[in-house]
């Protein structure tokens, strides 16, 4: 499924600073998903405490998961998890298509989640939007 992704993203270009092919690209051809209920809420994409409904593009290096989520609903909503296995704790980031950070939270399994003040957590973010724009370009085939 990532390679998957990853060629269609390449297809697209891109090379551009905006997320709009990544967010095109997962919306048609990730997977169904659930943004829990909560973090729905807290990351301001809900405004009652309910599951939020995304297509997703997961990618793992050991007990590390990111996942980059696209609302259902809005496509202007995109969340960008960063999911710790083994502390169980994970970051994360409301984004708007053109890679805005809108909103940042922490939180900690079975914890409520923590807002975090967008200066602190601007670097924490371009790495992850980093990771996702270079996403396509490391996993595409050999031209």
């Amino acid at each position: 499924m990532i390679v998957a992704l990853a060629v269609s993203l390449a297809a697209r270009g891109a090379a551009t600073h905006s997320l709009k092919p990544l967010i095109d690209v997962v919306v048609h051809n990730g997977p169904d998903s659930q943004l829990p209920a909560h973090l729905s809420v807290v990351i301001g994409i809900s405004q009652v405490e309910q599951t939020t409904a995304v297509k997703q593009a997961v990618a793992r290096d050991g007990a590390m998961v990111r996942t980059f989520n696209v609302s259902v609903a809005n496509h202007d909503d995109v969340v960008i998890i960063l999911y710790n296995e083994q502390s169980r704790a994970a970051k994360a980031y409301l984004s708007s298509p053109a890679g805005t950070l809108r909103k940042a939270v922490s939180y900690q399994a079975d914890a409520p989640a923590t807002v975090r003040p967008l200066g602190a957590a601007r670097d924490d973010f371009a790495k992850e939007i980093n990771f996702w724009m270079e996403f396509g370009k490391s996993h595409a085939p050999p031209h």
